[in-house]
């Protein structure tokens, strides 16, 4: 499917938009316009009717006069990510926006192009350009064909102009994940922009990967060594985010904690890192650059990495490669909370540093399910009693009414033993945007984080974050915990996700169920 723009709405600087007066209809035959409004100073929202289809204006690319770049920029706002197109006097083009798969090449020379993200969103704007060839001399719109950064982005990572030829300029965006976008076209100045939204459509839609902790965590290496391609930082609602990309036939291990005295690898001599408190990263099973794959560019970045805006993280500093052990510390304002998760395509090792959560959780009660586990939780919250499904097992604000001999789900926690295999009950299933190991009470465990698609017992887009944790086998067979938070009408699963990370970590289970 494609959705077919014809129209643009009022206008508004990059950080304060206004809200669009009116939408206009489409048609097939008609062209191009735009609408002016007044500047507002209000909050900006996103534009355009969010989804992941194609979005082009009608007949485009068009055949007008072309219309000549004058900026590029981009910017996070709460809910979503902007990118704007700035063109010179009131000349709009027409445009093609959408998804499509790396590698992503240049226009016309077909060089391959290095794009941070999982996610790579295509603007082409035509006829544009940013030279000017109307006069006597060429004359050069705009000059910076670099890498356009993100502030305070949490989806969009970076912008990159690829083309700029035969009067078509084309952008390619690298986003964290595929997410809905919308576009528009405003004036005054005019512009093209396009807004990436937030996962779930609410602000601060990137959780962190985890509840996090102190303590030092582990990973093995597993399989052929890799190279390290991208180091990258990221501030986030409630977290600040390091990300390392790695490319190559397996997957590196890492080594995250805590430490007094930061010292280089080789030659052991000390090393200088910003901030209170110091958090050691070492990447493990790491190939040197020469050794890289055939097509791949090793990371060459800085000794010390900055970002701005995060709140607990002062600097990445590099300490090196040295014999397969890729070294960073982490410079923070103090001792924070911290998870570490492996991801897939391209593969990364991420590091998130929790900051503030989004809302305070205080867990002032207690519960037992005999036999099962014992779990603190908000006192202010319903816990059901143990006469329809087993005690300290369902978990609300409201006051619990359940019914025997239905599956309807009431409670936002909930909290069971599955007759089932771990393995089996933490397969990777249709709709998972995130997933982390982890050990909750000595026990290996699993965190993921899902949008449903439509099947099972929940509509589609249903938010779930879920924990699995591998139970010693029973009388019947193997067994496993599950721990989930599912979205539920009106509810506010980030808060319920919340408490459900917060219960978690308190959880002690019985030696019944431990073996």
């Amino acid at each position: 499917m494609v959705r077919t723009l014809v129209a643009g709405l009022g206008a508004g600087a990059l950080i304060a938009a206004p809200v669009p007066a009116a939408a206009h209809t489409q048609s097939t035959t008609t062209t191009t316009a735009t609408t002016t409004v007044a500047t507002t100073t209000a909050a900006p929202r996103p534009v355009g009717e969010a989804g992941t289809d194609p979005v082009v204006t009608d007949g485009y690319p068009g055949s007008g006069p072309t219309a000549h770049l004058a900026d590029a920029r981009a910017a996070g706002h709460d809910g979503f990510d902007r990118f704007v197109l700035e063109f010179e006097r009131d000349a709009l083009p027409g445009y093609r926006v959408e998804y499509v798969e790396p590698p992503v090449t240049e226009d016309p020379s077909g060089r391959e192009v290095a794009l941070a993200g999982r996610a790579v969103l295509r603007v082409q704007a035509a006829p544009a350009s940013g030279v000017d060839l109307s006069g006597d001399e060429p004359r050069t719109t705009y000059p910076d064909r670099g890498v356009v950064n993100v502030p305070d982005g949490e989806v969009l990572l970076e912008a990159v102009q690829t083309g700029d030829f035969e009067g078509v300029l084309t952008w390619h965006l690298g986003l964290e994940e595929r997410v809905p976008f919308g576009v528009t076209t405003l004036q005054d100045p005019a512009r093209l922009v396009v807004d990436v939204r937030h996962p779930g459509g609410s602000p601060g839609g990137l959780e962190p990967f985890g509840p996090g902790g102190t303590d030092e965590v582990t990973a093995d290496v597993d399989g052929q060594p890799v190279v390290l391609t991208d180091v990258r930082l990221g501030a986030h609602d409630g977290f600040d985010r390091v990300v390392f990309e790695t490319a190559g036939g397996g997957e590196a291990g890492y080594a995250v904690g805590y430490t007094d005295d930061p010292r280089s690898q080789g030659s052991g001599a000390p090393v200088e890192v910003p901030g209170d408190a110091t958090l050691g990263i070492t990447l493990t099973g790491v190939t040197l650059p020469r050794d890289a794959p055939e097509g791949t560019e090793p990371w060459a970045g800085p000794e010390r990495l900055e970002v701005a805006g995060t709140e607990a993280l002062r600097a990445l500093v590099t300490d090196g490669l040295y014999e397969g052990r890729y070294a960073f510390f982490a410079g923070l304002d103090e001792r924070r909370p911290f998870a570490v998760t492996r991801l897939e395509d391209p593969a990364r090792i991420v590091v998130d540093v929790l900051t503030t959560p989004p809302d305070e959780v205080r867990l002032a009660a207690t519960c037992t399910s005999p036999g099962r586990w014992t779990v603190d939780h908000p006192a202010d919250w319903s816990v059901n009693p143990g006469d329809v499904v087993p005690p300290c097992s369902r978990f609300a604000r409201d006051d619990l009414d359940l019914e025997a001999g239905t599956d309807a789900r009431v409670a936002p926690v909930v909290l069971r033993v599955e007759p089932a295999p771990f393995e089996r009950v933490t397969e990777p299933r249709a709709g998972e945007r995130e997933r982390v190991e982890l050990t909750l009470d000595g026990r290996p465990a699993v965190r993921t984080f899902t949008g449903t698609e439509g099947q099972g017992l929940y509509p589609a887009g249903t938010l779930i974050t879920s924990y699995a944790v591998e139970l010693a086998p029973g009388p019947d067979g193997p067994r496993t915990l599950v721990a989930d938070a599912v979205q539920r009408p009106g509810s506010d699963h980030g808060y319920d996700t919340a408490v459900l990370d917060s219960m978690v970590r308190t959880l002690d289970l019985d030696p019944a169920l431990t073996g």
